[in-house]
């Protein structure tokens, strides 16, 4: 856009808005972000279940550094981040409630795959899994329609057939690792860099837009932009409001892009507990997964982490209402973990003013356009975020490589 430093508004400081701030200003141009809360990171936050204790580190939001995350590692190499394995793997879990092997799931998913390969737009997840039932084991299959259900956060009857190609349905055990320290580090570093360019509290109610300049009007007064990049959240995003409104294929779009709702606990183990093997068992029926992992000392931390994903799953819980009756059902599934339920916290997005959503999900109203819609910019306006990364929807992966994608239509390749 000229060699001429102009001034560049990034709305959100997660990962994808820090990513396209940093990246312009590595171009040369002045850079304000604006971020509704009081820490970075977004839906990545990293937190210590016992205060003080560097042993119960937690991530209450995206966890998993997956095979792939070309992106990240390159940033975190940058900073000087190292990755901590963490023992168990992803991509392997015992599913508990049901006459099924891992590996019985792993045969039953490549027939799902297959299916879904062959379906139309449009068509569910579950008529796939419906139809694949002739030829795979029936509990078997069950397993893996709750995996996909806890992983996508969305029932599989709303879910697209396109879901069950997600880049995280693999069964291999390939390693899993988290950033030493918390992956809300990669973030801190990042705003680091941007010093004071990063302002807190600063909720966006919206935008006047032009082709040449935009005003960004926010709850402490308005700010003028040349380029503006809006990394918010998808749920929260469509709901901003635009001067002019924007074109139709970009509403319907933002429209179509499904909102998956999960949730997350961490429950410590009692004190002076004996050490245990890491480990990774799913709960078919209610439709979450827990685990334990080691951390940076390669020691199993004293706790163990739940994931529960789809509307569903988190009413069955009974998340809204705090994490006791969730940790209850962990304490029977996890019989053979030294649990302190009264000790447990739950982590929820649907309910948290500037996410409202856990990630995005591939639902049956999706259309193949329509990842090239959300990522489309319009006048001095530029979209990342994890619902504009395509096969990385959802990760913080696609976050990043979103944040790269919007700085580079403002500033150019760097």
């Amino acid at each position: 856009m000229g060699e001429v430093a102009m001034r560049v508004v990034v709305v959100g400081a997660g990962f994808a808005g820090l990513m396209a701030a940093w990246r312009v200003r590595q171009a040369g141009h002045e850079v304000v972000v604006l971020e509704a809360r009081e820490r970075v990171g977004g839906r990545v936050w990293s937190e210590e279940l016992v205060a003080g204790d560097p042993r119960t580190l937690i991530e209450r939001g995206a966890e998993f550094v997956l095979d792939g995350y070309d992106v990240m590692r390159s940033v975190m190499d940058e900073f000087g981040l190292s990755l901590a394995p963490m023992g168990m793997s992803y991509y392997v879990r015992e599913p508990r409630g049901v006459n099924a092997t891992h590996k019985a799931v792993a045969v039953a998913a490549e027939v799902v795959a297959e299916a879904a390969s062959r379906a139309a737009v449009g068509r569910s997840l579950a008529s796939v899994l419906d139809e694949a039932a002739a030829q795979v084991d029936a509990e078997a299959l069950e397993a893996l329609r709750s995996r996909i259900e806890v992983t996508n956060a969305c029932p599989v009857e709303r879910l697209g057939a396109a879901a069950a190609a997600d880049v995280t349905i693999a069964f291999e055990p390939k390693p899993s690792f988290r950033v030493a320290g918390g992956n809300q580090r990669v973030a801190v570093e990042l705003a680091a860099r941007l010093g004071d360019a990063v302002h807190f509290g600063e909720i966006v109610d919206g935008i006047e837009w032009s082709e040449t300049e935009a005003r960004i009007r926010t709850r402490t007064g308005d700010v003028d932009a040349e380029a503006v990049v809006l990394a918010t959240p998808m749920a929260v995003t469509r709901e901003m409001a635009f001067d002019p409104p924007l074109p139709l294929w970009k509403a319907d779009a933002w429209t179509r892009a499904g909102v998956g709702q999960a949730a997350k606990l961490h429950v410590p183990f009692a004190a002076g507990a004996a050490v245990v093997p890491w480990s990774a068992v799913q709960s078919v029926a209610d439709r979450y997964w827990t685990w334990t992992a080691t951390d940076a000392t390669g020691a199993v931390q004293p706790m163990v982490h739940c994931f529960a994903g789809s509307g569903r799953a988190l009413d069955r819980l009974q998340v809204e209402a705090g994490p006791e009756a969730w940790a209850a059902r962990v304490s029977s599934l996890r019989a053979d973990l030294p649990l302190d339920v009264e000790q447990a916290l739950v982590t929820t997005w649907a309910d948290e003013p500037f996410s409202r959503e856990a990630y995005t999900a591939i639902t049956t109203d999706w259309r193949p356009e329509d990842d090239e819609a959300l990522q489309r910019s319009l006048g001095v306006l530029h979209f990342a975020g994890e619902h504009t990364a395509g096969d990385w929807a959802g990760l913080m992966e696609g976050a990043l490589r979103s944040g790269v994608r919007a700085a580079d239509e403002v500033a150019g390749p760097i």
